[in-house]
């Protein structure tokens, strides 16, 4: 083999080795999984946009008296990390979405995913007469990611205390679990409040997002 064909042929591998670590964004979505949401944003501060995709089971497309909605396989929540040489995936979870029949009346609870400031923001948001929303707060921080905050409230739709300027039956918790930072609020349904605090817990290790499961 002369010196110019191995060259080539060296050029050639590392041209084609280099394409092969360069995956889409699409190639890491499972088989017969189809896309909620994409949000691209900075999650490691290396100054490239990475992505987390939230994607839902193509079951969810039938019609509900077709299937038995306990078959359909959860919602899944992938996150990429992106490089000069492509993504990689470092998060893949089953547990982080609600299902799309979680919602209730109020139907579909996903509310959708946000970055700021390097931190990933999950909501959802769900009932009918009787309404609660969760926002749940991962970064990634000594090489893992953790749940950092958790904001929970629900509350009686369809009855206002005038006199609190807030709905009857009100139960507000936000926690920031860095600090131990915490604010809630609590109202009876008959208008009465019960607890209005704000103040500092005992910091406790935080969960990674591989041990959290949404709750609803």
């Amino acid at each position: 083999m002369n010196r110019r064909v191995y060259i080539l042929l060296l050029v050639t591998f590392v041209f084609a080795a280099s394409n092969a670590q360069k995956k889409t964004i699409t190639s890491f979505i499972p088989k017969d999984y189809d896309t909620l949401q994409t949000v691209k944003g900075d999650l490691n501060k290396d100054g490239i946009e990475d992505v987390v995709l939230a994607l839902y089971h193509k079951m969810e497309n039938e019609e509900l008296e077709n299937i038995n909605v306990d078959s359909i396989p959860k919602r899944v929540l992938i996150i990429l990390l992106a490089s000069k040489s492509g993504y990689r995936q470092v998060v893949k979870t089953s547990n982080a979405l609600l299902c799309k029949n979680c919602g209730g009346v109020f139907g579909d609870p996903y509310a959708g995913l946000s970055i700021t400031k390097s931190v990933l923001t999950i909501s959802h948001y769900g009932g009918s007469a009787w309404r609660w929303s969760y926002n749940h707060k991962f970064r990634l921080q000594n090489n893992n990611w953790f749940l950092i905050g958790q904001t929970s409230h629900s509350y009686w739709n369809v009855k206002q205390c005038e006199a609190l300027d807030d709905f009857a039956g009100t139960d507000f918790e936000d926690v920031n679990f860095v600090t131990g930072q915490y604010e809630t609020k609590k109202i009876s349904e008959e208008c009465e409040l019960l607890e209005n605090k704000k103040g500092k817990r005992k910091v406790q290790p935080l969960q990674t997002i591989s041990k959290f499961t949404i709750d609803n």
